[in-house]
């Protein structure tokens, strides 16, 4: 998981947190963690109070937050592997896959709201 995504599942709370405890949590020294904080209070992301050194997700923001991770939550994921040999076909999701080559080939699918494919031949 990138810093940035970890140091936001941190502090959408919305409760206060110490830049020590965060630059702990996530592994970043705290002066760049100062120059995060100073950043997102410069658009309004969070309320950050340099003196007493604890930062705070706005509330327009938790919102946000919370909805983003219910998405991610909501998104199924199915991942699974087809051989296809020589001249066959085989249908996936109402897809229609054909091997017209005169070897075996490995079909690699992965399914979330779209449909991947990944075709390599088998040595």
């Amino acid at each position: 998981m990138p810093k940035l995504d970890y140091f936001l599942g941190l502090i959408e709370d919305g409760a206060w947190h110490s830049l020590q405890e965060l630059s702990e949590h996530i592994n970043i020294v705290q002066p760049k963690l100062v120059s995060l904080a100073n950043l997102l209070s410069q658009i309004d992301m969070v309320e950050y109070e340099p003196q007493g050194e604890r930062i705070r997700i706005r509330k327009d923001w938790q919102r946000l937050l919370k909805h983003r991770d219910e998405d991610q939550a909501s998104e199924r994921v199915a991942v699974g592997t087809v051989v296809l040999p020589p001249m066959k076909n085989v249908e996936i999701q109402g897809i229609q896959l054909t091997n017209l080559t005169e070897k075996e080939l490995e079909v690699n699918v992965r399914l979330t709201k779209n449909l991947e494919f990944a075709i390599d031949m088998i040595q």
